[in-house]
């Protein structure tokens, strides 16, 4: 009983002796079953695990193939790697404690994903090993960025960008790193093809699209001849492009030429036009100063600054005007005056209603009334006409009581004391040199019943 008692002590004592030549042996060691990546670094010392992982690293051989063919094999010694592993490997030593040194036969440590950030290839390097072995970027494919495009069907798209077949040297060294430390060999070069730099959510893109999108969301809106156009998004899309520092412009010249279009559709200035006379029904009148049109130069600049503004607009256009009606369908209206040179009449509407209607001599043979859509650009009293008669060959000076001009020729509308008789046929024999000559009643009804602008239709 006590030889026992001496046989276990002497054994407590050996186990205890082994187990301090342990905490010994593993205070500047590695513990068993310890694995770093790949590489056992069991019962290594911190230098000895360093050589041994890259000893480990070259050794390996790494197999390209591209399009399922091999097309060659590279060792990563040649590679020149830098291994800056020394940390990590510190900080896995500094975690082992050597005081449970025998739980470590019966445990594995394994530290993995050790490599990614502390073993990187250079790029120069793997290109010129890879030219080594006849593998270069010469006849490949760049890849292609994502670009903003514009069609007149689509209007402004993104273009997506599209790989390459060029090898991307720094995606390749990350791509050997992973490979080893999956302890595996083979890469294929698609997976490593450079990539586009911008893509479709790259921010230069979806900043420029939102911009696109902003600008050609403005609802802006022309009120014209008593319609309201809305400019369509696409059309200002169209009117878009970028300067070299992708700043956004308005093409003045396209923004013109819609306007211009505008002008042409619905202004009525310079335009023959169709009236309603009193004799003789739907008559044919020729262009005078009469009508409107859209100010083309200012509107398409007043345009492109709501477009800037960034805001809704509705709102009449620029538009200049000679006449009482200006951006209208209709600016004759209903008060007006009517001139019939055929039936040498003159009629004057007042709001609708027929306030004269009197006989006149117009322009004779020779001086002949110029027919057209004038208006009202001139109201004298008491004044003198003076000009230049052609067939006398003499300069007149003749007073009237009323002058209502109502061209850029000086026709107008005038009293004709020295008229024995107005209508019929008076025209041709005591007709006048282009004006109306008018009764003296009718003249000064009808000179206090207009203003500036009011419409007067001349025609035959």
């Amino acid at each position: 009983m006590k030889k026992g008692l001496i046989i276990t002590g002497v054994t407590l004592l050996g186990l205890g002796a082994t187990y301090l030549t342990g905490v010994g042996y593993y205070s500047n060691r590695f513990v068993a079953n310890t694995t770093f990546g790949t590489v056992d670094i069991s019962n290594l010392t911190l230098v000895k695990a360093q050589e041994k992982l890259e000893a480990d690293l070259n050794e390996r051989e790494i197999v390209l193939t591209e399009n399922e063919v091999e097309v060659a094999r590279i060792k990563v010694s040649d590679l020149n790697g830098e291994y800056n592993t020394e940390s990590n490997l510190e900080s896995v030593y500094q975690s082992q404690d050597p005081i449970v040194w025998v739980t470590s036969y019966f445990e594995e440590e394994a530290f993995e994903d050790v490599l990614a950030d502390q073993v990187a290839f250079n790029a120069e390097n793997i290109k010129e090993v890879l030219a080594a072995n006849g593998i270069t970027n010469d006849n490949r494919e760049a890849a292609v960025n994502a670009t903003i495009d514009y069609s007149d069907e689509d209007g402004y798209f993104i273009e997506s960008g599209v790989k390459g077949t060029e090898i991307d040297y720094d995606k390749l060294g990350a791509s050997i790193v992973n490979t080893v430390e999956a302890n595996e060999n083979t890469i294929e070069l698609e997976d490593v093809y450079a990539e586009p730099t911008i893509d479709e959510e790259s921010e230069i893109v979806t900043s420029v699209m939102g911009t696109i999108e902003d600008f050609s969301d403005i609802q802006l809106t022309l009120q014209v001849a008593g319609n309201d156009i809305t400019i369509p998004q696409s059309i200002i899309e169209s009117w878009i492009y970028f300067d070299s520092n992708n700043e956004l412009l308005v093409d003045y010249d396209l923004v013109y030429e819609y306007v211009n279009s505008l002008n042409d559709e619905y202004a009525t200035y310079n335009k023959t036009r169709q009236f309603i006379s009193t004799l003789q029904g739907e008559v044919t009148v020729q262009p005078g100063i009469l009508g409107w049109g859209i100010d083309t130069e200012a509107e398409t600049q007043a345009i492109i600054d709501d477009l800037y503004a960034g805001v809704d607009v509705t709102r009449e256009p620029a538009v200049f005007s000679s006449g009482g009606n200006a951006n209208s369908a209709d600016e004759i209206g209903n008060t007006y005056i009517e001139i019939d040179l055929t039936y040498q009449m003159m009629y004057l509407y007042v709001d609708g209603e027929l306030i004269v209607g009197t006989d006149i001599v117009s322009g004779k043979l020779g001086a002949e009334t110029v027919p057209g859509a004038n208006a009202v650009n001139e109201m004298l009293s008491n004044t003198n006409l003076v000009g230049y008669n052609q067939f006398s060959k003499v300069e007149y000076s003749v007073p009237v009581s009323y002058w209502i001009r109502f061209d850029n020729n000086a026709q107008g509308i005038h009293d004709a004391s020295w008229q024995s008789s107005f209508g019929g046929s008076a025209w041709q024999y005591s007709g006048s040199l282009g004006c109306i000559n008018t009764p003296y009643w009718a003249v000064e009804t009808i000179y206090y019943n207009v203003s500036y602008g009011t419409p007067v239709l001349v025609f035959y």
